[in-house]
């Protein structure tokens, strides 16, 4: 059975992208681990204090975000029961530590497939954009995660995107995503932005590409850039209606561009559209 490991704060946010697991874990056969972390404050005992009661604080302390915990579980329970997915396995983890190294713990232990988590941040361009949290987990664990945006409403995924180079490095990402597409019956527009590139050289990739996936889903796009290759991705997604988009995360480079644009469009597309990110096979 397939796993899905869901990180949350309880926020409306967070709630928003476990309607996305649920549907994504419905579809492909797969549970959903929900992940609730807290960090303990650093408390010290200062000279002529009472150092022994020091155990006491951080015991009532865990209770407390442990009663926090078993309220909100119920309301996840209840989310899943509207949607009419009461049947979709739920397993709740209870962990101290930040976000990022406990997800690592887990999705090693529990051998998790996909991460699906919110996106909202604290400070910084890129974090407000995607999340100081949901940048710390894509870049500390080789799984894929999908990062849901706070206005992106789940209304069935008919029609995905996957930004290629038509590298054989990229086809492992790709086979993962029909894996999903696949079970809710979507199609996967697989593109491709011209920058700087002989097109007879691509064309010849794209026939290979259609050749090994001639029995998916899958249409071959290929676009003249447009000011970026990210606006000219960000740009086909707003015109037509894309529900997730796939991206192999190669290089600082290119997957921080794609973040840190701020021109209009880009923005409409990161708080809208989820983004699926693939590491780069080894």
């Amino acid at each position: 059975m397939r796993a899905i490991l869901f990180p949350t704060d309880f926020s409306d946010i967070a709630n928003n992208a476990f309607l996305y697991a649920l549907h994504i874990a419905k579809s492909i056969d797969a549970k959903i681990y929900v992940l609730y972390t807290y960090l303990e404050p650093v408390l010290s005992a200062t000279h002529g204090g009472q150092p022994e009661l020091l155990g006491e604080v951080y015991q009532t302390i865990e209770l407390n975000q442990f009663e926090i915990y078993k309220k909100k579980t119920q309301a996840l329970r209840a989310i899943a029961a509207e949607g009419g997915m009461a049947d979709v396995e739920l397993v709740f983890l209870f962990e101290e530590g930040p976000v990022a190294s406990v997800v690592k713990k887990i999705v090693d232990r529990e051998k998790i497939h996909v991460v699906v988590m919110g996106t909202h941040g604290e400070s910084g361009f890129l974090s407000k954009l995607i999340g100081t949290n949901t940048v710390n987990v894509i870049k500390s664990i080789q799984n894929p995660v999908l990062a849901v945006p706070t206005h992106a409403k789940y209304q069935g995924i008919n029609r995905a995107v996957f930004t290629t180079l038509f590298r054989e490095k990229d086809k492992s990402a790709l086979r993962e995503m029909l894996i999903m597409s696949n079970a809710i019956d979507a199609k996967i527009d697989c593109v491709h932005v011209l920058h700087n590139r002989n097109v007879a050289d691509v064309l010849l990739q794209t026939e290979a590409w259609q050749q090994e996936f001639k029995d998916e889903n899958i249409e071959y796009i290929l676009l003249d850039e447009v000011e970026s290759v990210e606006n000219t991705i960000a740009n086909y997604i707003l015109e037509n209606n894309i529900d997730i988009m796939g991206v192999v995360k190669r290089n600082r480079s290119f997957f921080d561009r794609l973040f840190n644009s701020s021109i209009s469009n880009n923005l409409a597309f990161h708080s809208k559209v989820p983004i699926l990110v693939f590491h780069e096979e080894k």
